[in-house]
């Protein structure tokens, strides 16, 4: 199987794989940094929540404080002067030793401790749609809180310009009413609300080096990952290339294999042919050989037996072959032997069967023949082998042959052996007759 046709090894070794690897680490890596980006601005903003909920608790343990005791008195000065606007029955008060106090509001209370925080940066305020002061009456976006977005149970925060600002419902109770006129409120309405307010400055400060933290340990494991996974991709293709190149090498001895085992198959072919050949033909003429004639005069017995179809066989004899021998030597007498045989041939039908019986001796089974027939056919083919003449060496050498001719309606026991013996008798007799002619079996 090619590594081309599984997918994954398709994309492995594919240039676009190191874009797609890079791509997808980059990725990763980029949502990992704005999810931690995000982490850490929201830990920074619960800080800063958490800061100016602690402010509120604080306030509201005073508050609670100041609620319980009704009223709160500090010495009259310049900085502490009488409150115009506050309506209560003892606001002032004179100890014994003629030291005098006035009443605070919760609002100037808070303000007292403004000032009294070493931090500037963080302030307490109270603010109301309906002061005691008409001076302090809210304006702006923060009336927009207390009108649309602050309630008993809504909290309000934002930042402008590096301030949180941190807005929590002032309810009304009856501790109020000793400041406050009931025309200006009832009983668990919403008073004003809280403000605290503090720079946030030094905590974005203290955030800045965790997002620069965050991005340099995410280019990091980015530029680590890719290129861990850019070695093992690259590993992976020094992989496959030496697994094709292996398969390449294995193809090849499987091919240098396959085409020697098909020689190998194609040269036993050919012996195996050549041998057959060899069971059936005359190697030198290339006719058929005895052992195929004398299976073929078993076989047109048996069919003469069954349906009594007439054949005739002739027996040929090369005359004086042997002078042609000892004369021009044994070489001359094969190209005598193949010109024969070659000449013969001209003469027969398909159906004829034609072979080299012992030496220079042929025989030659005639289908379908009877023996007169067969008689002049033997008579045909002297003539013509007569007229056949072999050059060797500047030599013409004339051919003549001898037949007997038989068939087995001549015969009174049928076999292969008595038919041979019949046309053996008659070829002698045609030699003893002179040579170059043709005799009918008796």
């Amino acid at each position: 199987m090619s590594t081309d046709s599984i997918p994954m090894l398709r994309l492995v070794k594919a240039p676009i794989a190191t874009v797609v690897l890079v791509t997808l680490w980059l990725i990763l890596t980029s949502a990992s940094y704005y999810w931690n980006q995000i982490i850490i601005s929201q830990s920074t903003e619960k800080t800063i929540q958490a800061k100016g909920l602690s402010g509120k608790r604080m306030v509201d343990i005073l508050l609670r404080w100041t609620t319980q005791h009704q009223q709160i008195y500090v010495p009259i000065s310049e900085h502490n002067p009488e409150n115009p606007y506050l309506k209560t029955a003892n606001k002032n008060l004179i100890r014994e030793d003629g030291k005098k106090f006035t009443q605070i509001s919760v609002g100037r209370m808070l303000e007292q401790l403004n000032e009294s925080f070493l931090d500037p940066s963080f302030s307490l305020s109270l603010i109301s749609l309906k002061p005691l002061n008409p001076k302090n009456e809210v304006k702006g976006w923060q009336k927009k809180v207390l009108t649309d977005q602050l309630s008993p149970t809504n909290d309000f925060k934002k930042i402008i310009n590096n301030q949180f600002h941190y807005f929590s419902s002032f309810v009304a109770n009856d501790s109020c009413f000793s400041c406050h006129e009931k025309s200006q409120l009832e009983p668990n309405n919403t008073l004003g609300g809280l403000v605290i307010t503090y720079d946030i400055s030094e905590l974005i400060e203290q955030e800045k080096p965790l997002h620069r933290q965050n991005l340099m340990i995410h280019i990091v494991i980015f530029l680590l990952m890719t290129s861990v996974s850019l070695l093992s991709l690259n590993s992976i293709r020094r992989l496959v290339r030496q697994l094709e190149f292996e398969k390449v090498n294995r193809d090849l001895i499987i091919e240098e294999k396959t085409a020697i085992l098909k020689e190998e198959i194609q040269q036993h072919k050919e012996v195996r042919s050549a041998l057959q050949r060899y069971s059936t033909h005359d190697p030198l003429t290339e006719i058929r050989n005895r052992r195929y004639l004398l299976e073929s005069l078993k076989n047109e017995l048996k069919r003469y037996q069954r349906y009594k179809s007439d054949f005739s066989l002739l027996l040929i004899d090369l005359d004086h072959f042997r002078q042609i021998n000892d004369k021009y030597g044994n070489e001359c007498g094969d190209i005598v032997l193949k010109a024969f045989a070659e000449s013969v041939k001209e003469s027969l039908r398909e159906s004829d069967t034609f072979a080299r019986y012992d030496g220079e001796e042929f025989a030659i089974i005639a289908t379908n023949t009877k023996i007169d027939s067969a008689l002049r056919f033997a008579e045909k083919l002297v003539n013509h082998v007569n007229k056949e003449t072999v050059t060797y060496k500047g030599y013409d050498i004339e051919l003549s042959i001898s037949i007997g001719v038989t068939a087995p309606s001549l015969l009174n026991k049928l076999s292969s052996e008595q038919l041979l013996t019949s046309a053996d008798d008659a070829l002698n007799t045609a030699k003893v007759r002179g040579r170059n002619c043709a005799i009918r079996a008796n």
